[in-house]
């Protein structure tokens, strides 16, 4: 939700903190940097090649989890006209992928919450018909979801991604990709990617940390067909950088929803130190200070 420039409703002064809170939770500044990935990465997924690779590398906490969602947001608005014409079509797949517990990234995990995302039917029941499971004497109809192995949802993943056709399938915190076991080659672990995105002609998006660089020359196919997009953090020290970091903290200290506003932008260097120039370390800090802030009902932050 992107309020008017002029700060936030006063009539939030009135509301419950919890209501305020929310407020300030769902504000997103579109700052410069952050268009500037937006744009890129619209470019890329409208120019680029129906099978390719696109990664998003940047800080921790610099916002690539918003702009994922600025993402989502664009595709629908550009689609509404073919989603109309077609209900069963999708404009984007998103998915996170999750720190393994065991230290080794699971495909199964991964292909099963695809599934879930795309709404799919009868998730714990997929099976693959090229690969039948024989239980005793007979042939398994159904793979039971305690027994269900990765080769099953993945095959199920590639039916529902031809069948849904998204613009793009978006891979959130794709930096945990590489937790492997010690058998695996980190090609491996791309190359499951890269057959998806052939065998389905969708383009797959994956955004994280500069772990993934890791990835980016493992092979001279992978650098053809990939394409590199920087989320970059402000920098102290170029002049340009700062004037748009006082500008966030001007807009975030505008959208407070305190009776007395703060003076983040006296404070700039402090909070700048703190967050190393990332937007979405700021925004997280600040969410975290206003709660404390109106959970005592006091009227200013410190």
């Amino acid at each position: 939700m992107d309020a008017p420039p002029t700060g936030f409703p006063r009539e939030l002064l009135t509301q419950p903190w919890r209501a305020r809170l929310e407020y300030f939770r769902d504000y997103t500044i579109a700052h410069p940097r952050l268009v500037a990935a937006r744009d890129a990465l619209v470019g890329a997924i409208h120019e680029r090649a129906p099978n390719s690779l696109i990664l998003v590398l940047g800080p921790t906490g610099v916002g690539k989890t918003t702009l994922r969602l600025k993402i989502e947001q664009l595709m629908i608005t550009e689609m509404l006209a073919d989603l109309r014409a077609d209900p069963g079509r999708l404009p984007v797949v998103s998915v996170e992928c999750i720190a393994p517990e065991s230290g080794t990234f699971s495909w199964r995990d991964h292909f099963r919450r695809l599934l879930l995302e795309m709404e799919e039917p009868l998730v714990d029941y997929k099976m693959n018909p090229d690969a039948p499971v024989r239980v005793g004497n007979r042939v398994a109809k159904f793979l039971p979801s305690a027994r269900a192995a990765g080769s099953e949802y993945h095959y199920a993943v590639e039916l529902a991604l031809r069948f849904r056709r998204p613009v793009a399938v978006l891979i959130d915190e794709a930096q945990h990709l590489a937790r492997m076991g010690s058998g695996r080659r980190l090609s491996d672990q791309l190359d499951v990617i890269k057959s998806i995105a052939n065998r389905t002609g969708t383009i797959h998006v994956l955004l994280g940390t500069y772990e993934l660089l890791a990835f980016r020359n493992l092979s001279a196919q992978l650098s053809r067909r990939s394409i590199d997009i920087h989320f970059q953090r402000y920098r102290a020290d170029d002049s340009g950088d700062r004037r748009m970091f006082l500008t966030v903290l001007r807009s975030f200290e505008q959208h407070l929803p305190l009776a007395q506003p703060p003076d983040l932008v006296n404070e700039w260097e402090y909070l700048y130190e703190r967050s190393i120039g990332c937007v979405g370390v700021l925004k997280e800090w600040l969410v975290r200070a206003l709660t404390r802030v109106l959970a005592r009902n006091s009227p200013v932050l410190t």
